[in-house]
């Protein structure tokens, strides 16, 4: 009797570890994380560290531009929306801080280049002010904003906001719009 109860035990151990190894190994990722969003570079590092850690396809849609003044750009990962980065010409005077508080309602808030970029876990804003010759009283704003299954991460935020508005003033966002 006692060999049969070790067996028994034996194979219900044995079932538990079959059971348990295929439930942890659980998805993985699958997709290529984007070395730009819209056309604006991004740290990948940074972005990869606030998308899903699993998950098969990954789409960038873009609406908007330039001429519109606003551009929204949607990161998708397997068609569900994980995080969208948007950019829109401002009227001149208004703070990054003031841009994630009342967007995201975030006000706790990390603030980085003298206040023109702030982030949190779940998201980030900056500000490039347009200043000179042919430049209305207008400014380029910036909000990435981390929506689940994407990963808040303040540190990656941080990296992710800074490196694209980076990216954003090197294509000089300044410029007088048309239309």
């Amino acid at each position: 009797m006692r060999s049969s109860s070790y067996a028994w035990g034996v194979g219900a151990l044995l079932l538990a570890m079959v059971g348990t190894g295929c439930s942890s190994e659980g998805a993985k990722r699958e997709f290529t994380v984007p070395k730009a969003l819209c056309g604006v570079s991004v740290p990948s590092r940074a972005l990869s560290r606030l998308l899903p850690s699993d998950g098969t396809r990954i789409s960038v849609l873009k609406d908007g531009g330039s001429e519109k003044g606003w551009t929204l750009c949607q990161v998708k990962v397997d068609e569900k929306t994980v995080m969208e980065v948007s950019q829109e010409w401002i009227v001149a005077g208004d703070t990054a801080r003031n841009i994630l508080g009342h967007r995201l309602t975030i006000w706790q808030q990390k603030s980085a280049d003298g206040g023109s970029v702030v982030y949190a876990a779940q998201g980030g804003a900056s500000l490039v002010r347009c200043r000179g010759k042919g430049v209305q009283k207008e400014d380029v704003s910036t909000l990435i904003d981390v929506l689940k299954p994407g990963r808040p991460d303040e540190a990656a935020m941080g990296q992710l906001v800074r490196g694209y508005t980076k990216s954003i003033e090197e294509k000089n966002p300044c410029h007088p719009r048309h239309g």
